[in-house]
């Protein structure tokens, strides 16, 4: 199978700069990518050339200075998600790691950008995580299944479970095992047995919400990655959540990408 990631986009804020450069080091250490760091850096600095803020950055990692790393300086940052989108399209970036952060007792991203309208954007994968390196293991990824073939989703788990032999869980709402919802839980079981040697799991989840199903099924069984698409199938429960998500598109919406302390990859379907 071809390489799905060669350039990864990584957003640096400088307030959590070390652990996101560390994390952006991991990420592309297990998936053999070239990394793209764009850093986010505080008008009060803009006075300051960008070459002499790339040798500062440079000198507190000399790291950063090895073949297939790259760093950019965001010089607009009242509007990171569109640099970002910019960005990746300009360098054919085939993925785009965001690093949340606690705080006040929960996770949010720091870019100030919407994960789903960054999958419409750039048509690229986005993976959040937060806490320990993602991807060190990948013994289990949750692929919740809806109303539709997820073939793209298929591609991407296959691809990822393969690095370590992963089980692929397939997951899909009780309520909504209707008869299309069940040939599609069916095609993706046959496909991935008869197109891999990954072990797969199917399973019913009780929760009525498809990314509810794959949230509580993830953690029951402390899976290292979940598997999305973006839209209604991110969006947990909740009368306001489900409100918000269908007229406003914020950033602090209960979605999967938002909410999980699981790694979280966002794919166009």
């Amino acid at each position: 199978m071809n390489k799905l990631f060669n350039h990864m986009l990584v957003p640096v804020d400088q307030e959590d700069e070390e652990d996101i450069v560390q994390q952006a080091l991991h990420m592309a250490d297990s998936l053999q990518c070239q990394i793209h760091l764009l850093y986010n850096i505080p008008f009060a600095q803009h006075e300051r050339r960008v070459g002499e803020l790339k040798a500062a950055i440079r000198q507190r990692y000399p790291f950063l200075m090895a073949p297939g790393i790259f760093l950019e300086i965001n010089t607009d940052p009242a509007f990171p998600e569109r640099q970002i989108i910019d960005y990746a399209k300009r360098h054919g970036v085939d993925l785009i790691l965001l690093v949340k952060k606690k705080r006040a007792g929960h996770s949010q991203l720091r870019t100030g950008a919407d994960v789903d309208r960054l999958v419409d954007k750039t048509l690229c994968p986005v993976l959040t995580v937060s806490g320990q390196p993602a991807l060190s293991s990948l013994k289990n990824i949750v692929l919740p299944v809806g109303d539709h073939l997820p073939m793209r989703k298929l591609l991407f788990a296959t691809y990822l479970g393969r690095t370590v032999n992963s089980t692929i869980h397939l997951v899909a709402p009780t309520n909504a095992l209707a008869e299309g919802v069940r040939d599609n839980l069916q095609k993706c079981y046959r496909l991935l047995r008869e197109n891999t040697n990954l072990s797969i799991e199917c399973q019913a989840s009780p929760e009525e919400n498809l990314a509810e199903a794959a949230w509580d099924y993830a953690k029951k069984i402390k899976a290292d990655l979940i598997l999305t698409s973006p839209g209604k199938e991110s969006m947990l429960s909740g009368f306001w959540n489900n409100l918000r998500s269908k007229f406003f598109r914020r950033r602090g919406s209960r979605s999967l990408s938002n909410t999980s302390q699981i790694p979280v990859m966002t794919i166009l379907s």
